[in-house]
């Protein structure tokens, strides 16, 4: 990928994760500070903003080739696995009813 488009996708990508960053620590801290339990939603929300800032950073570090790259899909893997571990009993649920 060329360098215009990479950097393109930076930005695009920082204009949408960087709200959602805001909203979910915002979330995160005011639930803390009434001393309420975080909801479960926060969880999956967080895990899908880690996979997507893994993989702004695997597109910025795609041509290199170094170890990096291979741990960051281990760890985008192992972040998919939780979220999927996470959703899947409530995706059951509403199929049920």
């Amino acid at each position: 990928m060329n360098q215009e488009a990479v950097t393109f996708m930076n930005w695009l990508g920082l204009l949408l994760l960087l709200p959602a960053t805001l909203i979910l620590a915002w979330k995160v801290v005011t639930e803390k500070l009434r001393n309420k339990r975080i909801s479960p939603d926060v969880l999956p929300g967080a895990l899908l903003l880690l996979s997507a800032i893994i993989g702004i950073t695997e597109l910025n570090i795609s041509d290199s080739g170094s170890r990096l790259d291979w741990a960051l899909l281990v760890v985008q893997l192992i972040v998919l696995v939780l979220l999927y571990r996470r959703l899947w009993p409530l995706l059951k649920q509403r199929l049920r009813d």
